[in-house]
């Protein structure tokens, strides 16, 4: 009976040992990653939704499209100090385009399940609803893709995944869109988002912590701090990268971060993020 007890004993000892030697990994590779705000954006009720439709022959002239809280969709450039809006209704899904040299177009879910889409048509930055001649309806939400050959991915309520493939009519102010179901990871379109940085870490929203996970490199909790002029925050509601040059310090890209219960989002140059973070992980 003693010879058991003490070898129970030793087999609590060595998982208790483990366990300590776990939790000091872990601590050891976590690090923390203090940002103030690059800048931030006002709007008149917080931002639930957030895609970019990038300009590549004026980077500056580069959107930002906002869903906010009430469904209205919004737009403002990377240099803007507030939001205009584009169209009142209930939408629950946005998802802009990267087309070289063509007006700046971006898609929308209302809350009938259709896609809708409205392109830009003045220099000063309006866009104008397209009539679509062939409306698609039954979608709940874009997957990410890259948006740049005319063609999206959607998923329906049937939880089935359809690529869409668009032909506009400018000069009529119309779109013609048809509808192929294919085979796409659903966690694609369902699932918070996560970005990738530097190629080794994937920049997430985990209960209100911006985390840079990274397979190897450890964790990096990314805090965003007061500014000379900008406040920052302990409360992201979500996160969205580009890597297209929106122009003046987001020539390599930007992030967006929405915030909970605030009219306003803060902008991060990606490129000083990134910076910062190889600083951080460079080797002592």
């Amino acid at each position: 009976m003693y010879m058991r007890t003490k070898y129970i004993k030793i087999i609590i000892t060595a998982i208790f040992l483990a366990s300590c030697q776990n939790t000091m990994d872990t601590t050891k590779t976590q690090k923390l990653l203090e940002v103030s705000s690059t800048s931030e954006i006002y709007s008149t009720k917080p931002i639930e939704e957030i895609s970019f439709v990038p300009n590549n022959v004026a980077s500056w002239l580069g959107h930002l499209i906002m869903i906010d809280k009430t469904g209205s969709i919004l737009r403002a450039n990377a240099s803007d100090r507030t939001t205009k809006l584009v169209a009142t209704g209930s939408y629950k899904d946005v998802i802009g385009t990267s087309l070289k040299n063509k007006s700046g177009l971006f898609f929308a879910i209302n809350n009938q399940g259709v896609i809708e889409a409205f392109i830009e048509t003045t220099n000063s930055g309006d866009f104008t609803f397209l009539e679509n001649i062939n409306a698609l309806d039954g979608f709940i939400k874009f997957c990410e893709t890259t948006r740049s050959n005319n063609k999206i991915i959607a998923i329906k309520n049937n939880r089935k995944i359809f690529n869409i493939t668009y032909r506009i009519n400018e000069k009529e102010k119309s779109i013609i869109t048809t509808e192929t179901e294919i085979k796409f990871p659903a966690s694609s379109c369902l699932t918070s988002k996560s970005v990738n940085l530097l190629g080794k870490y994937n920049l997430t929203l985990n209960d209100k912590l911006l985390e840079l996970n990274g397979d190897q490199n450890g964790r990096i909790i990314l805090k965003i701090t007061n500014g000379l002029s900008i406040k920052g925050t302990n409360y992201p509601s979500g996160v969205h990268l580009t890597n297209q040059n929106m122009g003046s310090v987001f020539n390599k890209g930007l992030i967006a971060v929405t915030l909970e219960e605030e009219s306003r989002i803060i902008l991060l140059s990606l490129k000083h993020i990134e910076n910062e973070a190889l600083e951080l992980i460079k080797p002592s």
